[in-house]
């Protein structure tokens, strides 16, 4: 992306680019540095065409076979390129051999498919661009920030990006926002959090940190906020156990020789996660996390009463290793009270499990 938008600003045009990512706030930029890069806005009455609606290769080589008026070249934007039909294709697969150097066709495809022979053959001249938001996004954050005049916090950074995610869009609004919002001084993480981030969210994110950093007490804290937030007690133990087969699976991805690029999907994380990932499964061996696995599953059947006592005396007592209770100790507790228990023996037995 970066590559490409120095190449614009540095006056290098192909004669077509087709854009495809998940991201509107990247297609747009790379259109805004097209057009002001190739039609300055006094020459665009005669020398830009937008195509909406179904476009045709027909339609479009004759637009881009035009030549530009009293100006250097003309600019043609195609705004739903993959609604371009494939027997309809066979004209512009021509003009692709020896384009117009006058003009420069734009278009925006929502989909792509390298088998369908336009695409493959863009593909293989470089006019296709798949934008993708950067693995690392507290660089692109900074940046972000700084090109809007806002002073952020690292803290600061680090809590947006937990709180928002990938969402290059929403990123950069909600930077935009805390500008605005914090004024000439620096944004504080305390700042996202009242502005943006949901306590709740904050806090799962702090807990299986924690629980990745081994941090014992960080931990504990993290649980101790959830209850007191009266978070449901069976959907933490299914949050922790989410995570848990998260960072297990790392270590059969790596096994099983599995293309890093594949691993966010695989993992059901954004692409950024899947570093944090990595370092957290490197603080708890394979036979720790099937223990921690075992571990949330006593914790789930206790909290939903499937847990009878024991015939031994010491496994009667409040907290049954691996972190089991029963239906009577829960409701002689008070469920409050029993659930934080449960929550704090699974999470102290987890984090101990580590290497």
């Amino acid at each position: 992306m970066d590559a490409l938008l120095a190449e614009i600003a540095a006056g290098t045009f192909d004669p077509v680019y087709v854009l495809h990512s998940e991201h509107p706030i990247l297609i747009e930029r790379v259109l805004s540095a097209l057009r002001d890069g190739v039609v300055p806005p006094a020459a665009r009455g005669f020398n830009y065409d937008l195509v909406e609606g179904k476009p045709t290769g027909a339609r479009i080589v004759a637009l881009a076979q035009t030549l530009p008026m009293m100006a250097q070249r003309r600019l043609i934007y195609v705004r739903d390129f993959s609604a371009l039909p494939a027997d309809d294709a066979e004209p512009l697969l021509a003009y692709l051999a020896k384009p117009n150097p006058s003009t420069v066709i734009v278009g925006v495809a929502a989909k792509i498919d390298k088998r369908i022979k336009l695409y493959a053959q863009l593909s293989r001249k470089g006019f296709l661009h798949v934008l993708e938001a950067p693995r690392q996004l507290a660089p692109w954050v900074r940046a972000e920030a700084k090109q809007r005049g806002v002073q952020l916090e690292s803290a600061a950074v680090t809590r947006l990006v937990d709180a928002v995610g990938d969402d290059l869009s929403r990123l950069a609004l909600t930077i935009e926002q805390l500008g605005l919002y914090a004024g000439a001084r620096a944004v504080t993480s305390d700042d996202v959090d009242e502005l943006v981030a949901d306590t709740r969210e904050r806090t799962v994110f702090e807990l299986t940190d924690a629980i990745g950093a081994a941090d014992r007490a960080r931990a504990l804290a993290a649980v101790a906020s959830l209850c007191d937030q009266r978070e449901s007690a069976v959907g933490v133990v299914v949050m922790l156990a989410r995570h848990v087969r998260q960072l297990a699976l790392v270590y059969t991805l790596r096994e099983t020789n599995v293309p890093r690029p594949s691993w966010g999907q695989l993992l059901g994380v954004p692409p950024f996660v899947v570093d944090k990932l990595i370092a957290q499964a490197r603080a708890y061996s394979p036979r720790a996390l099937a223990a921690a696995t075992q571990r949330l599953a006593n914790a789930d059947r206790a909290l939903k009463g499937d847990i009878t006592l024991s015939s031994t005396p010491a496994a009667n007592a409040v907290a049954v290793p691996g972190g089991g209770f029963t239906g009577p100790q829960i409701k002689a507790l008070g469920r409050e009270l029993a659930e934080r228990i449960i929550l704090e023996s699974v999470v102290d037995g987890i984090v101990r499990l580590a290497a």
